[in-house]
């Protein structure tokens, strides 16, 4: 089933709402994803060039408190704080239904992206359905009852951001905000939040009164139609020209004359041509199927009881997609979800790992056009990255940006040198455009040759310049090594009583460096440029710090083998595992080994995120039982009553990791191979998908019972290539384009 029951949530790329489903007052939070406060500057430490060559000295030596603190005190961006994403406010519907309510069910519809809320009061049944439609680009409320006259209800809005007014004439009610100033930075976004009412009804009538914060009251009407846009002045981080009035009066214009009924056909077809692509079952369904959301995800007999729950936790997430990352943002840090002036965290693009998991789940679960927002901020982050590549490292070549990001394409170092001072985020966004390339190898691509490559040529030629050797003192293989490095948000010990991160060569950083230089120089092949600039990053790869197995087993997380081994939240000495391919059991058995180690001296999380990515690593280590616990404790400990993922409050890399790593338990296709249900648990015994994807232009439908394979059909969408790993056995195909092949277990035996 596909319907969740109680909180809901509904989006679209401009607008967002949260329809709670409240009586006697409904509340609807409104967001858009360009409500920023602040305005652009210029944050670029030029201190920083200058200070590096005694930072590096302090590292080689292993000074590392006075590394940290030179970093601090020269290295750091002015503010030293980004922006956050804000709130537009709230509308609120208020009825006198104050008495008992009845027949009460809240759902939401995922394979329509329709939310219904029923109830009865004295006797009459109510009905609100609502959608936030993409390609009309409003918020659509229909209220509705079996008897005649019973819609009545005040509608107001509300905002706790700057310089807010209020407007109500006719049937329409009107709001306008501006984001906050922050950090010593004035407020420039200008925001417009309109709505029309209409109501049907030979009883009904409409009164806007203008005061304080302006009211549209509806009255005995049969039914009333609640039309709502959102528009800033926002066009791009250096240009906020637009008139935000004149984008939202058009939008209601373009749908003003349409029916409910042609709006919601024409909202459905839109998310279906997405959301329809991939079909899931897991398991099979029983009573509990049915259950509202908050019990099924807390059965007494835990999910065992109820294995399509897992099916619908990643069918959820890909519906989370679709609404946060369409055409404009990339989902941020909870989505586009927020009702509060300063969210935790900021809700901004935070690029050392959670941006990167908010996108895991769309290449093989066939939703890859919600990363077109991606490309965009990578793009704009990479034009301001020229700067600070310049003003901060005086690197006259290339781009970089660091651990955060947000609307104003910031890409200084931020928050503190023990969290910010890191370089190398943007080699691993740019993984995810290499990626792209590998879902659907398609050599004459102009993404390949006008958006991939040049972005990964002009990062390369930073790193070019930007890494150094290490003395030989230090290192006597004569590594080129990352100096700052770090672990991210991980720290290495106490140095003078203060906990530090900044190092030279750390695991994640040298792999992300090792997937760069590889895949640049494939893309350079393939489109047959720069055959000199391929050629020498390949030897700086073969000059970077090898895996290093530590003391204990484990897969050092830097150069040194320091001993900060325990249990932490991120682990991203194993990006090489996964979301990387470096380490594949399949292959080398050692790495995996050592993988293994460090996961189990990790230890569980306390949080979302942390678990999907545990989940993630451990399917990618063909373990299924121990990534099925991950995504158990993802559901029942760390997930709110609606599957939003908690840690500490609600962050949206959770819901994403977690149905990628649904994901890689039934499919994997690093490494050249295809791997069908390479890590499914017992508990899965019988089920079937389709429309999932592959690296290499593949779309699969897979069926399985009893555990085992029943068929796999494969549909190549370029003709190539082939080899499909099953049980211990790989065999080699070659699929016509566009052609389909269609395997049995007796294929593999």
């Amino acid at each position: 089933m596909l319907t969740f029951k109680y909180l809901l949530i509904l989006a679209l790329a401009l607008s967002v709402q949260a329809v709670l489903g409240q009586i006697p007052e409904e509340v609807i939070i409104l967001n858009e994803d360009r409500i920023w406060p602040g305005s652009l500057n210029d944050p670029n430490n030029n201190n920083c060039s200058k200070a590096l060559p005694s930072f590096r000295e302090y590292v080689w030596e292993d000074d590392l408190y006075n590394a940290q603190a030179t970093a601090d005190a020269e290295c750091m961006a002015t503010p030293i704080s980004q922006q956050v994403y804000q709130t537009a406010g709230n509308m609120s519907i208020v009825t006198s239904q104050s008495g008992v309510i009845s027949n009460y069910n809240h759902s939401l519809d995922l394979a329509t992206a329709v939310s219904t809320t029923t109830y009865a009061y004295e006797g009459v049944q109510y009905t609100r359905t609502a959608f936030a439609s993409h390609p009309d680009n409003v918020i659509v409320l229909r209220l509705s009852a079996n008897a005649s006259g019973s819609i009545t209800f005040d509608a107001t809005f509300e905002t706790p951001m700057s310089i807010p007014t209020f407007s109500a004439e006719g049937g329409n009610l009107t709001m306008t905000g501006q984001g906050t100033a922050m950090y010593g930075l004035p407020g420039s976004i200008n925001f417009v939040v309109k709505a029309e009412f209409t109501v049907s009804g030979t009883m009904a009538k409409v009164k806007a009164t203008s005061n304080a914060t302006s009211t549209v009251s509806i009255s005995d009407a049969d039914e009333a139609l609640i039309v709502i846009a959102i528009d800033t002045n926002y066009v791009r981080y250096d240009d906020l020209s637009a008139d935000p009035n004149e984008k939202v009066t058009q939008t209601l214009t373009n749908v003003r004359g349409k029916t409910f009924d042609d709006m919601l056909q024409t909202h459905i077809e839109d998310h279906s041509s997405l959301f329809g692509r991939v079909n899931i079952s897991l398991g099979i369904p029983s009573s509990n199927t049915f259950l509202p959301t908050d019990i099924r995800k807390n059965l007494e007999d835990g999910p065992d009881a109820d294995q399509d729950i897992f099916a619908l936790y990643t069918q959820y997430g890909r519906y989370l997609g679709i609404a946060s990352s369409r055409n404009m943002e990339p989902s941020n840090l909870q989505g586009i979800w927020n009702q509060v002036l300063s969210p935790d965290w900021g809700s901004k693009h935070t690029v050392n790992i959670n941006q990167q998991m908010n996108s895991w789940f769309a290449e093989p679960l066939n939703v890859a056009a919600t990363l077109d927002p991606l490309w965009s901020l990578i793009s704009e982050v990479a034009e301001r990255g020229k700067n600070d590549a310049l003003e901060t490292y005086n690197i006259s070549r290339g781009w970089v940006c660091h651990h955060n990001t947000g609307i104003w394409r910031d890409s200084s170092p931020i928050d503190a040198a023990f969290y910010g001072f890191w370089p190398y985020a943007p080699a691993w966004l740019l993984q995810h455009m290499y990626e792209h390339y590998a879902f659907n190898p398609d050599p004459e691509s102009s993404f390949l040759k006008d958006i991939a490559y040049p972005l990964m040529k002009g990062l390369s030629e930073f790193y070019t310049d930007f890494l150094v050797e290490a003395p030989l003192d230090v290192e006597p293989n004569g590594y080129i090594v990352p100096n700052p490095s770090m672990s991210p948000e991980h720290g290495i010990g106490d140095y003078n009583d203060t906990n530090v991160s900044l190092t030279y060569g750390s695991t994640i950083d040298n792999s992300l460096l090792r997937d760069l230089f590889n895949h640049t120089a494939e893309f350079a092949a393939i489109l047959g440029v720069d055959d000199d600039f391929a050629a020498n990053l390949s030897a700086l790869h073969d000059r970077l710090i090898p895996f290093r197995i530590g003391s204990l087993g484990q897969i050092q997380e830097w150069a040194r083998d320091y001993g900060s081994n325990g249990p932490f939240t991120h682990i991203s000495q194993l990006y090489g595992l996964f979301p990387g391919a470096q380490i594949d059991p399949r292959f080398n058995e050692t790495l995996a080994h050592a993988a293994n180690v460090s996961l189990l001296l990790r230890g569980d999380s306390s949080a979302g995120w942390p678990t999907a990515w545990r989940a993630n690593l451990f399917a990618r280590l063909l373990q299924g039982e121990t990534a099925y616990y991950y995504m158990t404790c993802l559901i029942s400990r760390y997930s709110y009553d609606n599957l939003w993922s908690i840690n500490s409050v609600f962050q949206i890399d959770g819901n994403f990791g977690g149905s990628s790593a649904v994901a890689e338990m039934i499919l994997q296709s690093h490494n050249g191979e295809i791997h069908l249900l390479p890590a499914i648990p017992a508990s899965w015994k019988e089920g079937s998908v389709s429309g999932f994807r592959a690296r290499g232009g593949f779309t699969l439908n897979i069926v399985w019972s009893g555990g085992i394979l029943s068929s796999a059909k494969l549909t190549s969408t370029l003709g190539t290539f082939a080899r499909v790993r099953y049980n211990g056995t790989a065999i080699d195909l070659s699929v016509q384009e566009n052609g389909s092949v269609v395997l049995s277990l007796s294929d593999f035996q």
